[in-house]
């Protein structure tokens, strides 16, 4: 499928998302899968969470219909968002073991990554042990990177659809595996179009929250669609779309290395995110994120 083709996509899979997200909103409202404002909330009323099964679905859709043999461990990648979304989304629902949640978030890392040990592409680079550990720590880390950002209407949502837009535009003009590049497009085009869909619920104010099941999912694709990239079309392409991604990278990185140093627990709730700061400073919410 060409980047043309791919792009064609994009505004009946946004509507299809958004209509779709009026009865999952009025679903989760009734089973009473809620966010009820805490100290370190940045909304001031409750709001049903989960909307990100519909960027999931989207997801599942591709991979049940597409053709996408030609893509690096993606069976594993299915597998880990499958395992990541349910305990997610169980958590939306009721709080589960963080140790239980981080468990099933870095084993399912790590199964995508040591699926790609005799991927031809170490060859070039160099022993698969090297890269192994970047790699998984790449994945499990952007997987919470980005639920560490979903703090903030629109924030996340607007950060994948930008990485994903321009990750396919990316795609579509490197060089690489020809087999590769057109599911790659299309997987990038199916999701932006997804997340621009439940942004319609999310923009300018939320009524429905992505929920954990939404931004951990969507964290853990981005990455494995960049490490895809990198083996399939080059290194430098996966670079590039990995860079895409800074903004909650730097964020969450130096904000959990400031509370480190400062002897504060790393995994605990807070309000010390630059875009938190940025929404204190008087700031709105469109604001931050548009910024």
């Amino acid at each position: 499928m060409s980047l043309t083709a791919s792009l064609a996509l994009f505004v009946p899979v946004a509507i299809a998302t958004w209509l779709a997200g009026f009865p999952l909103r009025r679903g989760l409202e009734r089973a009473g899968v809620i966010d009820v404002p805490k100290p370190y909330s940045s909304h001031e009323r409750p709001v049903p969470r989960g909307g990100g099964l519909l960027v999931v679905a989207a997801f599942f859709l591709w991979y049940l219909l597409g053709d996408h043999a030609a893509l690096p461990a993606i069976g594993w990648v299915a597998l880990g968002v499958a395992a990541v979304a349910a305990i997610s989304f169980r958590d939306d629902i009721q709080h589960q073991s963080r140790r239980l949640r981080f468990a099933i978030y870095t084993i399912a890392a790590a199964l995508f990554v040591g699926a790609l040990r005799d991927h031809p592409a170490f060859a070039e680079w160099g022993p698969f042990w090297l890269f192994a550990p970047w790699l998984w720590l790449w994945v499990a880390g952007y997987a919470n990177a980005l639920n560490f950002i979903d703090g903030i209407d629109g924030l996340a949502g607007t950060q994948a659809v930008g990485a994903l837009v321009f990750g396919a535009l990316i795609c579509g003009q490197c060089g690489g595996d020809p087999a590769a590049i057109a599911p790659l497009i299309a997987l990038q085009v199916v999701l932006a179009a997804a997340m621009t869909g439940f942004l319609g619920h999310n923009l300018p104010r939320a009524r429905l929250f992505l929920g954990d099941v939404g931004s951990i999912a969507t964290g853990f694709l981005l990455a494995a669609i960049a490490v895809m990239a990198a083996l399939s079309l080059g290194w430098k392409t996966g670079a590039a779309l990995a860079a895409l991604h800074l903004g909650p990278t730097l964020d969450t990185g130096l904000t959990l290395l400031r509370r480190l140093i400062q002897g504060q627990p790393i995994y605990d709730r807070h309000r010390e995110f630059f875009f938190h700061r940025a929404v204190r400073s008087g700031h709105s919410h469109r604001f931050v994120t548009l910024v």
